[in-house]
């Protein structure tokens, strides 16, 4: 249970979320950011593949847990989800998100944060379902769709909250590629170093570029 981290020769680290549906609360995000923190403080790693374990990469937010909290701890919550996300997307190495399985709402924000995505070829769908539950973003989730879905991707997978499977995602642009269960991390590992190419980029000079394009808007509510 909890995330691991394991750190290959090639300079690729691979976080792996086990804990079961992978369900967002504060302690599961705590566990995500030390092992960001692991990550970083690694000064041999080059990029950053993540995944989840069996049948879901995240399976959103932790609802039943959600519920028996008080509006403080809601609050802390959406705030630290907020900064978990930003810090993803201004993460100072190539990210990629090796989607294994379902990944919903929140499981699917996670995702989306990253620089690529690959899903499983024959198995998994992608979707941000609130719409089917009666509920709403918080205002600051909006900055992520905008960044990152096209017109036609925020229709299919958002306000109609279709569940969109691997092949589907590569045609809305949502992620980059597909594979199979038995090449989806070395696929996802290519995408990676890829994008450095023969480049050497200073993980500093990466995350400022980051930030530049992709600015954290300021809010001033989180509900």
């Amino acid at each position: 249970m909890g995330i691991t981290v394991e750190f290959y020769d090639d300079g690729c680290a691979l976080l792996t979320m086990r804990n079961g549906q992978n369900r967002l609360n504060l302690t599961t995000l705590k566990q995500l950011n030390d092992a960001l923190d692991e990550v970083e403080r690694n000064e041999d790693t080059r990029i950053l593949v993540t995944t989840g374990e069996g049948r879901f990469y995240s399976n959103g937010i932790d609802l039943e847990w959600m519920m028996s909290e008080n509006n403080d701890v809601k609050k802390k919550f959406f705030l630290t989800l907020y900064d978990t996300l930003w810090r993803v997307m201004h993460f100072p190495m190539p990210t990629v998100a090796a989607i294994n399985g379902h990944s919903f709402a929140g499981g699917a924000f996670l995702a989306l944060c990253h620089d690529y995505r690959v899903m499983r070829s024959d198995r998994g769908w992608i979707t941000w379902n609130e719409v089917l539950l009666g509920s709403r973003f918080p205002a600051p989730l909006h900055d992520f769709l905008h960044l990152k879905l096209s017109p036609e991707a925020l229709r299919e997978s958002v306000i109609f909250a279709k569940r969109i499977t691997g092949p589907e995602a590569v045609n809305l642009k949502i992620v980059d590629g597909v594979a199979s269960e038995s090449s989806l991390i070395s696929e996802s590992k290519k995408l990676g170093f890829q994008a450095l190419g023969k480049n050497v980029i200073n993980r500093a000079d990466l995350h400022i570029m980051k930030k530049d394009l992709m600015p954290r808007i300021p809010r001033k509510s989180l509900l």
